[in-house]
């Protein structure tokens, strides 16, 4: 079973994604949505940085952007929290009038992940939805971006499903379930859609979500390592080497999740040319 991760403000739950509700106000609301979504609410914003800083890669963030501020003030804690986290999810919560279309635009331009509309149309269903979309939603979106052309539709939905797993800790069994196949049918699949064996994508993957986490500028090594899933920072700088045949110092200045990218890229390269040769031995 795993631990719980604590920190000496807040408790995480283990096997569970935790989200940190910022205002008082939105906890009944965001409490509707139940698993496997835990809501934390005593965290104030002056002690956000150091709770994220060995938060889970499941975590999410709920605030209202208005909260404590007068109209037109810019936002600055929401642009600092994603500034300092890139990688954490910020769910904005606030009620959807025309007038404020504006600030919902540049708010999803910084990089907020989803709105939520506050008012007597939310539901529990609702809400749940928008956090399950707001899921891992900075590593997808990130993976989607630098995955290059020539990697197929069916590759892409492997992938989508096993950055949310390694933001889980899961490994290649517990894709597969997301996927809804047995392991055996995952690894044909995989073959067929020109990836990696399950255990390769998977590795690979988790890797890729340390990158990302260790191009935030509020986290360090020893957080990234456990937000990722690896057990020691030893054994994060060990995988990073294996990998990407560089170490972390180094990485974190060519730019961590562009570097793991490219080499990601470039193994995905290596499989589809390799099931490419197989078929063609086939045929001859």
């Amino acid at each position: 079973m795993t631990a719980p991760i604590t920190t000496p403000l807040i408790t995480f739950p283990a096997k569970l994604r935790p989200v940190l509700v910022m205002e008082p106000a939105l906890v009944p609301l965001f409490e509707m949505a139940g698993a496997p979504f835990t809501v934390l609410a005593d965290v104030a914003w002056g002690e956000l940085d150091a709770a994220l800083r060995r938060a889970p890669a499941t975590t999410l963030v709920v605030a209202d952007p208005y909260a404590g501020l007068r109209r037109g003030d810019g936002f600055p804690r929401v642009r600092d929290l994603l500034r300092s986290f890139p990688s954490v999810p910020v769910v904005a919560a606030l009620e959807l009038r025309p007038e404020i279309a504006g600030d919902v635009a540049m708010l999803l331009e910084w990089g907020v992940s989803e709105v939520v509309s506050v008012g007597t149309e939310s539901t529990p269903r609702a809400v749940a939805a928008r956090l399950r979309q707001a899921h891992v939603r900075p590593l997808k979106r990130a993976l989607e971006a630098a995955l290059s052309p020539y990697v197929n539709a069916e590759s892409r939905q492997i992938l989508m499903a096993a950055a949310e797993v390694a933001a889980e800790g899961g490994l290649a069994a517990e894709l597969a379930a997301r996927l809804g196949v047995t392991a055996r049918t995952l690894t044909v699949r995989c073959a067929r859609a020109e990836l990696p064996a399950p255990r390769q994508v998977q590795a690979w993957l988790r890797v890729l979500l340390a990158c990302m986490l260790l191009d935030d500028p509020g986290r360090t090594v020893y957080g990234a390592a456990y937000a990722s899933g690896y057990q020691t920072e030893r054994s994060l700088r060990r995988a990073i080497t294996a990998f990407l045949g560089v170490d972390s110092t180094t990485l974190r200045k060519a730019g961590a999740f562009s570097t793991a990218s490219a080499a990601f890229n470039g193994a995905l390269r290596d499989a589809r040319e390799a099931a490419r040769e197989r078929r063609r031995a086939e045929r001859r």
